[in-house]
């Protein structure tokens, strides 16, 4: 019996993400969003929210475009993962 249920059981390929892994996922899309912004002083607001594979910010800062005159601003960013390219939504 313990043979069987041995065999059923699933291989090595599941594994729990380590503490680590979970800092370097939330380091790498929080510089890319802040990065995408485009903003002045570009800090996060809100987030992580992590979904099954994509990371949200809300992202504030002064916008850059000089008719603007140092307004400040707020931009939603949401970056899929393990690969994609940060999208910015106003």
């Amino acid at each position: 019996m313990a043979v069987v249920t041995m065999s059923l059981m699933p291989a090595a390929s599941v594994h729990a993400s380590s503490a680590d892994e979970w800092a370097k996922l939330k380091a790498e899309t929080r510089a890319a969003c802040l990065s995408q912004s485009g903003f002045k002083q570009a800090k996060v607001l809100e987030g992580p929210i992590i979904f099954s594979n994509r990371v949200l910010y809300r992202i504030g800062g002064i916008w850059p475009q000089k008719h603007m005159k140092g307004k400040s601003g707020k931009v939603y960013c949401l970056h899929p993962y393990p690969d994609g390219k940060a999208e910015i939504v106003e």
